[in-house]
């Protein structure tokens, strides 16, 4: 997923969504106090983890 759609899909479930990073099969956003994800078929992270590292983790396989 380029890193315009990614923006895009993210920001319909975290508006307030920045700082895109890419990781391995998806990619990690800012959200208020933490970092969620997005894989790179579209699904996004419902929770928000501590730090950027976390959030990279729970990037499911698919």
């Amino acid at each position: 997923m380029q890193e315009s759609a990614a923006m895009t899909a993210a920001r319909d479930v975290w508006p307030e969504a920045e700082g895109f990073e890419a990781a391995p099969g998806g990619w990690t956003f800012r959200v208020g106090g933490g970092y969620a994800w997005i894989t790179n078929s579209g699904r996004v992270a419902d929770d928000p983890e501590g730090l950027r590292s976390h959030a990279q983790r729970r990037i499911p396989a698919e």
